[in-house]
């Protein structure tokens, strides 16, 4: 499969050619956390799966999902209550609009998905913490974690390790050492830095120092993709 950054904390994934169901090129498209500071249209063009982390709109941009939905009557969503209940209010199809829970296990466009996590990392204590979810996504033997807005781990990983891990790298609840250790924690392949719309350039480069395997140890390729550049899973 191709992942496909689309800007801050929205990626794409491309099922491979030859998968079960025989549909063509781009029917099996899953897009995660398409938000306002994200490129969510083109995201989610030919999208047949949207899941959404949680409920904040840098997240979800609800208008844009809920005009898919209007325009692909085979697309579908999986979402936490909160941004279930945000998407229905905004006009999405109550019956195309699946809420979940950490745990649930399901299969969608030949994609094995996972549901983690729980709650969004810690802003502040006088802020309530919003629903968070963590998705890990298994297509033919590759494998994709995003772990929304929190650096909870997975509960169980693929046999190896994983093949990506998206490590979030700039937000109000997060500092450098954080993300460090969430990718030195987890086993995986390659890391994609995401919810980075608040770096400079030069915030950027300060970043791939500190996630540089050869400053801190881990045993990854470090790997920031441009808005609409693609890597193979």
């Amino acid at each position: 499969m191709q992942l496909t950054f689309h800007g801050h904390a929205c990626v794409s994934l491309n099922l491979p050619d030859g998968r079960p169901d025989g549909r063509p090129d781009g029917a099996g498209t899953l897009v995660i956390d398409p938000g306002s500071f994200s490129d969510s249209v083109t995201a989610l063009t030919g999208a047949r799966a949207v899941l959404i982390t949680h409920d904040h709109f840098d997240h979800v941009d609800a208008p844009a999902v809920v005009d898919h939905l209007t325009a692909a009557p085979d697309a579908q969503v999986w979402a936490t209550g909160p941004a279930a209940s945000a998407l229905r209010e905004a006009g999405a199809p109550a019956e195309r609009v699946h809420e979940v829970t950490p745990g649930l296990v399901f299969d969608v466009a030949g994609a094995r998905v996972t549901v983690g996590g729980g709650d969004h990392a810690l802003i502040h204590a006088e802020i309530p913490r919003a629903v968070n979810v963590t998705y890990l996504v298994e297509v033919d033997g590759g494998s994709v974690y995003h772990p929304g807005d929190s650096f909870d781990v997975p509960a169980a990983l693929p046999d190896g390790g994983l093949d990506v891990l998206l490590v979030p790298v700039s937000a109000p609840w997060l500092k450098t050492g954080e993300f460090i250790d969430f990718a030195r924690s987890v086993p995986t392949r390659v890391v994609v830095p995401i919810h980075d719309v608040f770096l400079s350039e030069i915030g950027h480069g300060g970043v791939s120092r500190w996630l540089d395997t050869a400053r801190l140890g881990g045993d990854y390729t470090y790997t920031r993709l441009a808005v609409g550049e693609s890597l193979t899973v």
